[in-house]
């Protein structure tokens, strides 16, 4: 069943993306416009260094300003960041990051505690609260029962853990640890081959055992 997005809610988001869209470009219009009589493309020279010397980054003087050095520009490199990446960022996410990234205080089941946040610098930085709000989880997928507390599955998973190993069992031995089975199935295989060691991962036995025997 394909669930259809009402045409007014679709609107609305459209409208909002919309309107920070426009005064975005608007206010970054007026700040060309303010910005005008100084300098966007700047190469400095620094008093401490001979004048081939275009200046990078110069910790030792302190005469150029903060915006001279974020104002540099250097031929031969990549930009820091696109121009509409840039805007995206200032304009549009920054405004209403408070709809992402939202901190939780439970477990991620199919219901969980959202954390509240506050701003006072227009969601420029968001600080959490001590409230919660009781919220459906549609944004993840509780994969065989893990992420939450599971009546059948969580207490066999703690005991598993408890009686055979509290690491991981894919890392190499030497790391994660020997535990009951890996014995019993060394002592099962050698009954065949005479000898065997068991490797619960070629490739991490390459980049850890290998290189520490190197070493």
């Amino acid at each position: 069943m394909v669930v259809r997005l009402p045409y007014l809610t679709a609107l609305t988001t459209l409208f909002s993306y919309g309107l920070l869209f426009a005064f975005g470009q608007l206010r970054d219009f007026f700040r060309r416009i303010l910005d005008a009589r100084k300098p966007s493309n700047l190469k400095v020279r620094c008093p401490c260094l001979s004048p081939a010397w275009d200046l990078r980054i110069c910790l030792a003087c302190r005469s150029v300003s903060r915006r001279s050095l974020l104002l540099i520009s250097s031929q031969g490199y990549a930009p820091i960041c696109l121009g509409l990446e840039d805007f995206y960022t200032r304009r549009l996410y920054l405004r209403i990051q408070d709809c992402f990234g939202r901190p939780i205080a439970s477990a991620p089941d199919a219901w969980f505690d959202v954390v509240e946040r506050y701003s006072n610098d227009s969601n420029k930085t968001l600080h959490r609260t001590s409230k919660t709000s009781k919220c459906l989880n549609l944004g993840s997928y509780n994969y065989l029962g893990f992420a939450a507390a599971d009546e059948y599955c969580t207490p066999r998973v703690i005991e598993s853990l408890k009686k055979y190993s509290a690491a991981s069992t894919c890392s190499v031995r030497v790391d994660g640890g020997n535990t009951k089975l890996h014995i019993e199935l060394e002592e099962l295989v050698a009954k065949f081959c005479r000898f065997v060691v068991i490797i619960s991962s070629v490739l991490v036995l390459s980049v850890r055992s290998l290189a520490k025997a190197i070493a």
